[in-house]
C-alpha cells in the first residue's frame, strides 16, 4: 500500500498501547481521518512538537480502502499554534471548534472547512486576551455557516416579512432565526434587538465587535442553534467554554 500525503490538522489525540497514539486529523484531501501514530509518546524537542493538538502541516499516512483507523508514516507540523494550550479561554475555543468539526464533519474532503477550520485557529492564536470572546464566537458561528447552516436575521422566518431597523425578534431555533414581533409569540427563544443582531452578523462576518457585553448570551444562542441544527445535541466542550467567559454585564462578577 503506497503512503498518501495531505495537508491537515490535528483536532485530537488518545493514548494506545505503550508507546503509540490514535491522532484525528481534518484533511484537505480526505475528511475527517484517524491513524495510529506508533512509538511517538515520550518524544521531546521537534519530534514531540509534531504532534500537539491543533497544529497544522503536512500528513503522510497509509490509508486504507475500507477501514476506520489507518496509518501514520509522518506528521511534519508547519504551524504548531503554541499559545492555543497556555492560555485556558484560548484552549477552551479551540475545543470547541474541534468538537463541531468532530460532530458534523465527514470522511468525504470539504476544502472550504478545512480552510476556514485553519484560518479560525490562527486567529485564536494570534488574538489579545481582551479579543478572545468575540473571536471565538465569530468562529464557531464561521464553521457552523460553513456546514450550511446559517442563522436568518433580515426576515421573519414564519410570514417572511423584512424585520424593521428598531424592530425586536424572537428567535425560533426550529426554524434557523428570528420571528418578527406580530409572530414572536410561540418559540421560547430569547429576543434579539437590533443591536443584538448586529452583532450575530458581525460575528458571522469574520469582523466582531472588539468588546461584547453579553458574550454569555451569545454562547447560549450559537450553543442552541448548533444542538438544533449541526450536532442535535448540546456540545461538552461549549459548557466548558460557558464557565470560563467574562460574565455578561448585567450578571454578579
Amino acid at each position: 500500500m503506497a503512503p498518501v500525503s495531505t495537508r491537515a490538522v490535528l483536532l485530537r489525540g488518545y493514548d494506545y498501547g505503550d508507546t503509540s497514539r490514535i491522532l484525528r486529523f481534518y484533511t484537505l484531501d480526505h475528511g475527517l481521518l484517524s491513524v495510529v501514530a506508533r512509538g511517538v509518546r515520550g518524544r521531546s524537542g521537534k519530534g514531540g512538537s509534531a504532534v500537539s493538538s491543533f497544529s497544522s502541516g503536512d500528513l503522510v499516512a497509509y490509508v486504507k480502502p475500507y477501514g476506520d483507523l489507518h496509518t501514520m508514516k509522518d506528521f511534519s507540523s508547519e504551524r504548531a499554534r503554541p499559545r492555543i494550550p497556555l492560555h485556558v479561554l484560548r484552549f477552551a475555543g479551540a475545543a470547541c471548534l474541534v468538537e463541531l468539526v468532530l460532530s458534523h464533519a465527514e470522511q468525504e474532503p470539504q476544502p472550504m472547512l478545512f480552510e476556514r477550520l485553519n484560518e479560525e485557529l490562527d486567529r485564536l492564536d494570534a488574538a489579545v486576551a481582551s479579543e478572545l470572546p468575540p473571536a471565538i464566537l465569530s468562529a464557531l458561528w464561521r464553521v457552523t455557516s460553513v456546514f450550511g447552516f446559517e442563522p436568518e436575521l433580515t426576515a421573519c422566518v414564519h410570514c417572511g416579512r423584512s424585520l424593521g431597523d428598531d424592530e425586536v425578534g424572537r428567535f425560533d431555533f426550529e426554524a434557523g432565526g428570528l420571528r418578527c414581533e406580530a409572530c414572536g409569540h410561540g418559540p421560547t427563544g430569547p429576543r434579539l434587538g437590533p443591536i443584538a443582531r448586529g452583532q450575530v452578523r458581525a460575528l458571522l462576518e469574520g469582523s466582531p465587535p472588539g468588546a461584547l457585553t453579553h458574550p454569555r448570551r451569545h454562547l447560549a444562542l450559537i450553543s442552541d442553534f448548533v444542538a438544533h441544527h449541526v450536532a442535535q445535541k448540546p456540545l461538552k466542550a461549549l459548557r466548558f467554554l460557558a464557565d470560563r467567559l467574562p460574565p455578561d454585564a448585567d450578571e454578579p462578577s
